[in-house]
């Protein structure tokens, strides 16, 4: 074989071999990177068991990473805003403080495809590790480590850290809405069982209306008392 011929050979090996890169295939699993382009928000409702208890989620999301997400578990409650500058965190009546990590949290999960796919869009940098391990790290600090199946080629696990616990989100089931894989049951883990938790998406919207005040939290104003 020619030098030319061999040449040709190894650059049409390194093309097809990128043309099959994880991401592409995750990419095809979803149901191809038009039609996650085309999304422009997602709604989904969920509930989840966690520690004997049970309760609900409800989340926005956007592809630029805008979100929110309201949780009710027994008496406890909470709601996680990002509005693509500032994030803001509140428990119950408490008033909203600022959550440092709100920049990256917008892209677990599902939503990880906004971050994944689209390069051109991607703020923080994405690394395919020598076994297939992608590694995303969106600004805002927190580096999630996704597992495809090799059978589906869809996310089989997700690993970040919070702080000193090591988090881990298995994919355990997926449904197609409008020709997109969703995961439809996860089962999250922080390393101590009693507080391990099951997910399960109820609904899922594509493309609802939003209004951009959705994404932060209105600080509640308590009126002075009255002066006799």
């Amino acid at each position: 074989m020619s030098a030319r011929l061999i040449l040709f050979a190894f650059l049409f090996a390194s093309a097809a071999n990128a043309a099959d890169s994880p991401i592409d295939r995750w990419a095809t699993a979803v149901g191809g990177r038009e039609k996650v382009a085309a999304v422009k928000a997602v709604y989904r409702e969920a509930t989840i068991d966690v520690a004997g208890y049970q309760g609900s989620i409800k989340a926005w999301h956007t592809p630029e990473g805008k979100y929110r997400k309201e949780e009710q578990i027994g008496i406890f409650s909470t709601i996680e805003t990002f509005d693509g500058t500032n994030g803001s965190l509140q428990r119950a009546s408490a008033p909203p403080q600022k959550m440092s990590a709100a920049r990256a949290t917008p892209f677990a999960n599902w939503n990880s495809v906004f971050f994944a796919f689209f390069p051109e869009r991607r703020h923080g940098s994405l690394v395919i590790e020598d076994d297939g391990t992608i590694v995303l790290e969106p600004e805002g600090g927190i580096h999630w480590r996704i597992t495809l199946d090799p059978e589906t080629s869809l996310p089989k696990m997700m690993i970040h850290k919070e702080g000193d616990h090591t988090i881990t989100v298995t994919y355990v089931s997926y449904e197609t809405i409008e020709g997109l894989k969703f995961e439809k049951e996860i089962h999250r883990s922080t390393g101590d069982p009693r507080y391990d938790s099951v997910i399960r998406f109820t609904k899922t919207v594509i493309n609802p209306s939003l209004d951009a005040s959705l994404f932060s939290i209105e600080q509640k104003v308590t009126s002075p008392p009255s002066v006799p």
